[in-house]
């Protein structure tokens, strides 16, 4: 049967009313990005803000970062990333802009803005955007997917911990973990990676204080629930990793057996956490108590949270290691000085406390290694208002950038030590001299980052590498190089070389 005219008539009207409405829609939508357009160019004149170079002069009809995206994709799977990065700030400069699956994304490696954003600018930049959709199924209310006042809380609950290091590092069981790090080096200058032992070696470090308990990773009589557990915390970390580089596209895969990982990854951390906080409950001094104001289970469940956030930071300490016998392998001059000046300052007993800080020598190797391998190559903060970076537009690059709410400045630390002039003739080379004149504290020096988010347990892990490598060199003489391959990235947590470090120590 035919519809009524009046059917159609009223068919016809609500059809004009969808097309109106819908029209309407994209007129206001048009419109008001306009008008914001048209606003942000006023702010941006009136801070004197310019635009930074952008990569359209190689991807110019690339509307929606496709092909950007693709690209940086087959650079981050073939490992070339980082020397990638290097070649667009060559060419384009320190900051420049990119179309990135339709966001503009600003890079920069330039003193003053990695600065900016880290201090002078702190509070005008997050970082949980990024890294809290990654990171809160292993552990919602660890420091790295906080924010203001609920991070000030998080990092102030956690400082205690770190703040007494003569409390927090006992050195003999340094010493008895380096003993155990030694069992698995071969005799007489045979081949072996010290990559996977200095990680096994600062696991065991960092669970003894995280944990409570070492995971005793560098030992052949592992538990199988201890095994499980590392097994799970390098499945969390690796996929976190994958998700970061992947950006929306995480949304395509199963998340099933990540978060699997992560419930078995949490559930062992608060068996340990439970032991942890009945014990020092039980204790007869307040003092030691976690915090007597809350309920035992706010305990467990803080203490969960800070150990979590310390193993996922752990790899760190290894890089370092690593790094520092990758670049001594390559560098007989260096490996002679540094064992003269620890034996000359300690002789050939452990060091104690006291004469840590005697060994400069140490520290100039362990700060030009974090400088040219940084155990976080990349970091990325988040306007959370317009604001500026304070450098970077304009033809010269020396007029400020308009940065919207919401966009993503990424910070390169491996471009920022490696091309920047304040680190000296040849950055790119490994010359531990040059610290005589340098100050770690330099603004352009962020291997822990800088200000209030800078890595709170950094002159923790200053202190047990600075002992790990005398004791190496109060033991060995020479460090023969195998590695017949340059250092290959491999961005997870942190940043290893996807080759191993192939040495053998005499």
């Amino acid at each position: 049967m035919e519809s009524s005219p009046v059917r159609r008539l009223l068919d016809t009207i609500d059809q004009s009313f969808f097309i109106i409405l819908l029209s309407g829609i994209v007129v206001y939508s048009f419109l008001r990005r306009a008008y914001s357009s048209r606003d942000l160019k006023i702010l941006a004149a009136s801070l004197g803000c310019e635009r930074p170079p952008t990569e359209s002069d190689r991807f110019r009809y690339d509307f929606f970062g496709i092909r950007k995206t693709l690209e940086l994709a087959s650079h981050f799977r073939n490992r070339t990333s980082l020397a990638y990065t290097d070649s667009l700030f060559k060419r384009y400069g320190e900051t420049f802009t990119s179309n990135v699956i339709g966001y503009r994304l600003i890079f920069t490696c330039n003193e003053d803005n990695t600065k900016h954003l880290l201090s002078t600018a702190f509070a005008d930049f997050e970082s949980s955007p990024l890294r809290k959709p990654l990171i809160e199924p292993i552990t919602p209310h660890g420091i790295f997917t906080l924010d203001g006042a609920d991070w000030k809380t998080s990092r102030d609950q956690l400082r205690p911990r770190l703040s007494d290091l003569r409390k927090a590092i006992d050195l003999t069981i340094c010493e008895q973990h380096f003993q155990s790090f030694l069992k698995n080096v071969p005799s007489d200058g045979q081949i072996f990676d010290v990559q996977s032992q200095a990680h096994a070696l600062a696991l065991d470090l960092q669970t003894v204080f995280s944990l409570g308990e070492s995971v005793d990773a560098l030992s052949s009589t592992q538990s199988s629930e201890k095994n499980s557990f590392l097994v799970g915390l390098s499945k969390v970390k690796e996929r976190i990793v994958q998700d970061g580089f992947r950006g929306p596209l995480r949304h395509l895969s199963s998340k099933r057996p990540f978060l699997e990982s992560c419930r078995r990854t949490r559930e062992y951390v608060i068996r340990q956490a439970t032991q942890q906080v009945q014990k020092r409950n039980q204790m007869a001094g307040t003092s030691e108590k976690v915090d007597t104001c809350i309920s035992e289970h706010e305990q467990i469940s803080l203490f969960t949270d800070q150990a979590l956030s310390l193993l996922l930071a752990n790899d760190s300490m290894s890089t370092t290691l690593a790094s520092i016998m990758f670049c001594l392998s390559k560098d007989e001059r260096v490996v002679k000085k540094l064992r003269a000046s620890i034996i000359d300052a300690i002789g050939l007993t452990p060091p104690t406390w006291g004469q840590l800080g005697s060994l400069k020598y140490v520290r100039w190797v362990m700060n030009e290694a974090m400088r040219l391998f940084p155990a976080v190559v990349l970091n990325a903060r988040v306007a959370n208002k317009h604001a500026t970076l304070p450098t970077g537009g304009g033809e010269n690059g020396a007029c400020p950038v308009l940065i919207e709410k919401g966009e993503i400045v990424v910070f390169s630390t491996w471009s920022r030590h490696r091309l920047g002039k304040d680190f000296g003739e040849s950055p790119d080379k490994f010359y531990p001299e040059r610290w005589e004149k340098l100050s770690p504290d330099m603004p352009g020096f962020i291997p822990f980052n800088k200000g209030p988010r800078a890595c709170p347990g950094q002159n923790y892990a200053t202190i047990i590498i600075t002992y790990i490598v005398a004791r190496m060199f109060q033991t060995f003489s020479t460090v023969t190089d195998y590695n017949s391959m340059a250092w290959t990235e491999r961005i997870s947590m942190t940043f290893e070389n996807e080759n191993g470090v192939l040495i053998g120590l005499h």
